[in-house]
């Protein structure tokens, strides 16, 4: 329960920043989205039945018994182009049975759940540990709360003897989490759409769209029941059903197709910015420079070649939620304390 809680705060917005856009991106708006085609897709009072067969007696019965024995559609083994439907069990066709469509709103629920672990792992290493630092220093007009102590506390908090690396790198494992779980998705949905979702963007685009999309939803499918004959033994009927809510699933698998795919572009380019911050202390320079515009770059020098990257890492986000001409006071007092400590800078 106190992991679906945390569901009710992503509408908002965060009061303290200790991620990414990018990683808001997976986070947020992904799981809204999913959790919203989920809901729409069990709205019945919305979208109506979720299953419509052509029968005369026992209507409802027959449609609760195809809906969860599955329907199925018949496929012609002529070319791909000539792709049809039929109503009867000719020979030369080959059927396959749909056994998908009543879970997915399920699938979405669960990609929500799987979308929202890095950020539920972050939360939990982070323990709002930069929250309680920063409290009430963020508002557009210098607060009371920012004084000689509190400015002291901050220093202390990420200038220590603590390894903050670990911390920093923390954060890294949840991105590189971000696109493992992309991976994931696209296998979960490739395996419950039996293959035809890796390249099923891809084929609306490039073909005639009713034939990718009646490949992938069909509307029009069949079901077989039993009932008793007048004689007393089993007499097969079939039924021609129709599925409303594959029109949904339709464009809702189109949108998620084409949202992985430009999440995965910007979830690699997130990786390759967090190794050039690991790695390059330049990077790290130029970052500071961008975020402290009117501060002296000689002394963001001096700050960044005598910091580790955990302690640079606290310092950015410090400076993300800090008001910025805090922000800029607190600059000059980390780089006069780093000065203070005797350290050569001739060098620089």
């Amino acid at each position: 329960m106190d992991f679906l809680n945390d569901f009710k705060t992503l509408a908002k917005g965060d009061k303290i920043r200790t991620d990414n856009n990018i990683f808001k991106l997976h986070y947020k708006f992904s799981v809204l989205l999913l959790i919203a085609f989920s809901v729409l897709l069990s709205s019945k009072q919305y979208f109506g039945d979720p299953i419509n067969c052509d029968v005369e007696a026992h209507k409802e019965t027959v449609e609760v018994f195809c809906w969860v024995t599955g329907t199925f559609v018949i496929e012609d083994n002529t070319p791909e182009e000539n792709f049809i439907y039929g109503l009867g069990n000719e020979a030369g066709k080959r059927t396959y049975t749909l056994l998908f469509y009543q879970w997915i709103c399920l699938l979405f629920f669960l990609q929500a759940l799987l979308f929202y672990m890095p950020r539920y792992l972050w939360k939990t290493w982070e323990g709002n540990r930069l929250g309680e630092v920063v409290d009430g220093l963020g508002g557009p007009l210098i607060s009371e709360k920012w004084s000689p102590d509190r400015k002291e506390q901050i220093k202390r908090f990420i200038l220590n003897q603590e390894n903050h690396d670990i911390f920093a790198y923390r954060f890294a494992i949840c991105e590189v989490l971000n696109l493992c779980n992309l991976i994931i998705q696209v296998y979960i949905m490739d395996w419950y759409l039996e293959g035809r979702f890796s390249l099923y963007g891809y084929d609306v685009v490039t073909k005639p769209w009713p034939q990718t999309y009646n490949a992938v939803f069909p509307k029009r499918t069949k079901c077989t029941y039993h009932k008793f004959g007048q004689s007393g033994s089993f007499v097969n009927r079939d039924a021609l059903c129709v599925l409303p809510l594959n029109v949904l699933n339709e464009k809702f698998f189109l949108i998620l197709w084409f949202w992985i795919a430009g999440l995965f572009l910007l979830t690699i380019a997130a990786l390759i910015y967090r190794a050039m911050i690991i790695c390059w202390v330049h990077f790290r320079l130029y970052i500071l420079i961008a975020q402290a515009r009117t501060f002296n770059r000689k002394k963001l020098r001096i700050i960044v070649w005598n910091i580790s990257h955990g302690q640079f890492f606290l310092l950015y986000n410090v400076g993300k939620n800090m008001n910025p001409l805090i922000f800029k006071e607190f600059l000059n007092f980390v780089f006069h304390q780093l000065e203070i400590k005797g350290d050569d800078f001739s060098n620089l």
